[in-house]
């Protein structure tokens, strides 16, 4: 009992120290709804700092989405999602990144959509839940050339089946899986819509990223699609976390004591 007290006092004291250390969610993009820059109204403002507030609070004890309206005058619609990797504190993490850079990305705009590389937060003056936004989408290539069509066909087919298992056969919207290419290489992919969204509608926007990816992606590796409310990515690496890396309950060792290990980002902390 005595070392399980000591872990969660060593955790308390170097989290910071940990988060300080470990790498911030890159920023994929941001989409500013085609609003211009004003003067945003004092209760407007101020709903919109309640709901930037509001956002990394909630993640911090919630499955890793939620959505609310914040005001009756001026109202504030505000969304984040952390797909199907993070929960509690690690989304808190990712969305409070996005937090801090919604502003500045969109500075004196009422609606932004700011996408991370395991999160997403968006927030509006008009109602969007549940309303696919997909225009305009963003994309990123890396620099390892594919030049084999039957590859790429595999890879579209294995994507397909992703967006499948996300919208109608798991109905989480979000999907994970790799394959074995040849005996030397692999593919990974992640396919992820806010939650918001109907199975439907999921699978409609992720079909439109789909459409998207031989203009500009699809003879290249890695590369990743997205719009508002969806997102694809397709690696040759596990960029994903499996699920055995999330955070574990105390489970004994040999010596018969605890042993807590916890995940952020690109790193480890194991106390004993």
């Amino acid at each position: 009992m005595r070392s399980i007290c000591f872990a969660f006092w060593l955790l308390l004291n170097f989290r910071s120290f940990v988060i300080t250390k470990a790498e911030e969610p890159a920023n994929l993009g941001s989409n500013c709804e085609n609003t211009t820059q004003q003067t945003l109204s004092s209760a407007y403002q101020t709903n919109l700092d309640r709901i930037l507030t509001w956002i990394p609070s909630d993640a911090a004890t919630s499955i890793g989405y939620n959505h609310t309206t914040i005001g009756t005058n001026s109202s504030v619609y505000g969304l984040y999602d952390c797909g199907g990797d993070l929960a509690g504190f690690f989304c808190q993490f990712c969305v409070s990144t996005a937090v801090r850079e919604a502003p500045q990305l969109c500075s004196n705009r009422v609606s932004a959509v700011v996408w991370n590389d395991y999160c997403v937060i968006r927030y509006s003056n008009e109602d969007f839940f549940g309303k696919a936004l997909t225009y305009p989408t963003w994309h990123t290539v890396g620099t390892k050339n594919i030049s084999n069509t039957t590859e790429i066909q595999i890879g579209e087919a294995f994507v397909r089946s992703l967006i499948r298992k996300a919208t109608n056969e798991t109905n989480q919207l979000y999907y994970k899986e790799g394959f074995n290419l040849s005996a030397t290489e692999s593919r990974y992919a992640v396919v992820q819509c806010t939650r918001d969204l109907t199975n439907e509608g999921c699978r409609q926007c992720l079909e439109v990223m789909l459409t998207e990816v031989p203009k500009c992606c699809e003879q290249h590796i890695p590369w990743t699609v997205w719009s508002g409310s969806c997102l694809i990515r397709y690696d040759d690496h596990m960029f994903y976390l499996l699920n055995t890396q999330q955070p574990s309950a105390p489970a004994p060792n040999a010596q018969g004591e605890s042993e807590l290990v916890f995940f952020i980002n690109n790193y480890y902390l194991l106390i004993y």
